[in-house]
């Protein structure tokens, strides 16, 4: 755009040429008294880009660096456009400074004054996309991207330079830090997009790690404590041994970020929970340990941090990740599942006693759907779940509708099957129940004709939906706690 309006002044200051007659060459010709007043035009002009450019630097850099991360100065400072135009700009106004100094009464330095007005003109066509790039530049999305290219490239050179793997360490971890803290200053401010692109961020970090895990040196797994000052010299150590340290202090910043999107921000609370979940499930943590039990360790930590703060919708969100996490592994790592399986049963008994009934019920359904899951799948550890899962709430004082239909539901699963013994324990655990609390859940159960929950959340399904199939062996099996109750009584 500015080119297009220089090309038009310039053509019109021809056209007056050719109008008028005046030789072209002489229009370069300039007395004395001719280039002191082009000289304090140029330096006046020059005055003015200097002033908005430095000003709308000065202000926006500053007040952007202090909304997300101190972080954007240096990479404003390092930038290459930046460095560039702003030489350039201040290289015209040093410029309309010594030609004033070289002018005199006998001499006029044309050719410094016409390579100043060529760099004043373009000091003009910078000022507007210049402004434009400094907007972009300060876009939060924009600074995520360097801070991510930043901590890759670490890894990179790492990989390449082993003697420098301490100094590249700690910056890759600042780098970390600086994401979350992206992603905190921006649930202080609402700023609902920016949270969650900071942990997508930390989710490809996480990833890029893994492509160059094999290939570092010894003395990057070195970890230094003050990288963790949260913890504990033996767990720095042991994040050392297993080799763990980079996914620590991802997953530590996502606790972080969750610490400040609970009870706020149920969409970054979710992005969380999706993110911590596929990392869980990569191939580089699914054979490893280590990396499993931080994952199982860190949905723990967030279950609480919702539970301490009773935020139901956080809750809903987590279970469900949780409990899908725990569906994807429970072939292949049956013992790790029946730890989550009791984490469930744990926190169901917290939310009791938090007096969370609904928090109670959702664990039950969650946990009901994981023993069908693992039985259809012919898991090891099956026969363990179905007691877990029947023992449930076998020591509360009185047992919660909702606990109740959850094993109904997963007894009318285990009918389709053709599994026998299981909806007999399933069935014990609804012994001395009053008739008309039965009746009610048969009920409520068969009422739910629509799959999808009637408003809009995470899950969109009805937890309490019982398909088609299913529901006739559904009705089967409260016919046969009637039937056993008829036979007691009789």
């Amino acid at each position: 755009m500015m080119a297009g309006l220089i090309a038009i002044m310039a053509a019109g200051l021809a056209a007056d040429l050719v109008a008028q007659g005046f030789p072209l060459a002489a229009i370069a010709r300039l007395d004395v008294n001719e280039a002191r007043h082009l000289d304090s035009l140029l330096n006046r002009s020059s005055n003015q880009i200097v002033a908005v450019v430095f000003t709308t630097v000065a202000i926006a850099v500053p007040l952007t660096a202090n909304m997300y991360s101190v972080k954007f100065l240096e990479f404003f400072l390092k930038d290459l456009v930046n460095a560039t135009v702003l030489t350039i700009v201040l290289v015209a106004n040093l410029g309309a400074v010594w030609v004033g100094y070289g002018l005199k009464q006998e001499f006029v330095p044309r050719l410094e004054i016409h390579a100043l007005l060529a760099l004043t003109v373009l000091c003009f066509a910078l000022v507007i996309p210049y402004l434009y790039y400094v907007f972009r530049f300060l876009h939060p999305h924009t600074l995520l991207g360097k801070l991510e290219s930043e901590i890759v490239g670490g890894f990179s050179r790492a990989s390449r330079h082993p003697q420098h793997a301490a100094g590249i360490r700690e910056r890759v971890a600042q780098g970390i830090e600086h994401v979350a803290n992206v992603a905190i200053r921006s649930v202080d401010r609402a700023d609902r997009s920016t949270a969650i692109e900071s942990v997508l961020t930390l989710d490809r970090v996480a990833r890029s790690f893994w492509r160059f895990k094999p290939a570092l040196p010894p003395s990057w797994f070195e970890t230094d404590a003050n990288l963790f000052l949260g913890f504990s010299s033996q767990a720095v150590a042991e994040f050392a041994a297993s080799r763990t340290w980079v996914e620590m202090k991802v997953f530590s910043q996502l606790r972080q970020v969750m610490s400040a999107a609970v009870p706020s921000m149920h969409d970054l609370v979710s992005t969380i929970a999706k993110v911590s979940r596929k990392l869980g499930l990569e191939d580089a943590a699914r054979h490893d340990p280590a990396l499993r039990d931080m994952v199982i360790d860190y949905f723990n930590t967030f279950v609480r941090l919702a539970l301490n703060r009773r935020d139901v919708r956080s809750l809903f969100i987590l279970f469900d990740q949780y409990r899908t996490f725990a569906e994807a592994l429970c072939v292949e790592h049956a013992e790790e599942i029946s730890a989550i399986a009791d984490n469930f049963q744990y926190y169901g008994r917290a939310a009791r006693e938090q007096q969370m009934p609904f928090v109670v019920e959702l664990v039950a359904h969650d946990l009901g759907a994981l023993v069908e899951h693992a039985w259809g799948a012919r898991a090891a550890n099956r026969e363990q779940l179905v007691d877990r899962f029947v023992a449930y709430e076998a020591d509360a004082p009185s047992p919660l509708p909702g606990v109740k239909k959850a094993q109904a539901l997963v007894a009318s699963y285990f009918l389709l099957e053709g599994e026998e013994e299981p909806v007999e324990r399933i069935a014990r655990s609804f012994a001395g129940l009053g008739r008309d609390f039965v009746a009610s859940l048969r009920d409520e159960l068969l009422r739910v004709t629509r799959e999808k929950y009637w408003e809009v959340n995470e899950r969109r399904m009805n937890i309490d939906y019982v398909p088609e199939p299913r529901r006739e062996k559904l009705r089967e099996f409260f016919a046969g706690l009637a039937d056993a109750r008829r036979e007691v009584e009789s």
